[in-house]
């Protein structure tokens, strides 16, 4: 009695364990929501797989749309959307898949079994085979077909016919010169601020300050004799263009004299240049060493020339002037 009691609690304990056992890893449903379907007409695909959370599975060809993919043939239908849910309880995972399809052959379709493939052991699970029967669409024989309309050219117009690569070159163009007028209007009151800001010193003043400046440096009494008439023929050059116009700086000697004795208000002084600039190519290009003297006269004639020739003033400056340096007198008044 003792010994049939203990097979009876043996084999109580081993009925759930074969239970467990026998119940399916995996289980996979397909369904539609209906079975048939007009041709042209959308339906809904339904695939439930069934399995163990900790247990990992490989789905395979189920017609999951990818971003921007507008539809995947799938077994005579076109699968047009694709979305998926999944929930896990008791230990078990549950997918559920729903597929958008439309079919536009009329008959009956046979949507072959959706299948898993475990990761570990196992054998692959199957789903039902659903049957679709799609119905043609039904036309009126008593309605009236038009033929198709010929082909009628469109209307066009004078601009039709200009290039498109036409339209781009002139647009570059356009660009390109609206650019340049820009850079220059901005550079030209770039220059007007700078103007207002530093206005230019006047010839004759520029060309006093830099006779007194090459006087102080006594570049001649310390036997730097080139570069001293370097420096007093560059103030003359600099000099005559900005007083007189004459662009002395890509000048000869010959040709600085001949501008000078051609123009009315230096005509009278060009031997004064004349006498520089001969002294001054003979120390730069014959390698002469002029006397102390001769240096002296240089620098002397080169500032005769500059104050002979320098800009009248103005009638109402020296008005103003007159005006302060004459004393006042006051009038006498009879008694």
């Amino acid at each position: 009695m003792n010994k049939l009691k203990r097979h009876i609690l043996i084999l109580g304990a081993l009925i759930p364990a074969v239970t467990m056992s026998a119940a399916p890893a995996i289980s996979i449903k397909a369904s539609a929501d209906s079975t048939v379907m007009l041709m042209g007409d959308r339906n809904l695909l339904h695939v439930s797989v069934d399995m163990p959370s900790d247990s990992p599975v490989q789905l395979l060809d189920f017609p999951v749309l990818a971003p921007g993919t507008e539809y995947i043939p799938f077994n005579g239908v076109d699968v047009v959307a694709s979305d998926s849910s999944s929930v896990i309880e008791n230990g078990r995972r549950k997918i559920d898949f729903t597929f958008t399809i439309q079919a536009f052959d009329p008959g009956t379709l046979t949507i072959p079994p959706f299948a898993a493939l475990p990761s570990q052991s196992g054998d692959t699970a199957f789903s039902n085979i659903v049957t679709l029967k799609v119905l043609p669409v039904d036309v009126d024989s008593l309605e009236t077909i038009n033929p198709m309309e010929s082909i009628v050219e469109p209307g066009s117009r004078w601009y039709d016919y200009i290039p498109g690569w036409l339209l781009w070159v002139l647009a570059a163009v356009a660009a390109v010169v609206a650019a340049f007028f820009c850079i220059k209007f901005f550079r030209k009151a770039k220059e007007t601020v700078e103007l207002r800001r530093n206005p230019p010193v006047p010839p004759y003043e520029l060309a006093i300050s830099r006779l007194n400046t090459l006087r102080s440096r006594n570049l001649a009494e310390s036997g730097h004799e080139k570069e001293y008439y370097t420096e007093l023929v560059d103030i003359l050059r600099q000099y005559l263009e900005g007083r007189f116009g004459i662009y002395a700086m890509e000048m000869t000697s010959s040709q600085i004299v001949k501008a000078l004795r051609s123009n009315p208000a230096t005509r009278m002084t060009a031997d004064e240049v004349r006498q520089v600039l001969s002294i001054a190519d003979f120390v730069k290009f014959a390698k002469v060493r002029p006397l102390t003297d001769d240096n002296i006269k240089a620098f002397a004639r080169a500032s005769a020339f500059v104050e002979q020739t320098k800009p009248a003033p103005e009638p109402e400056a020296e008005a103003e002037n007159a005006g302060e340096n004459t004393p006042q007198t006051t009038p006498k008044t009879k008694n």
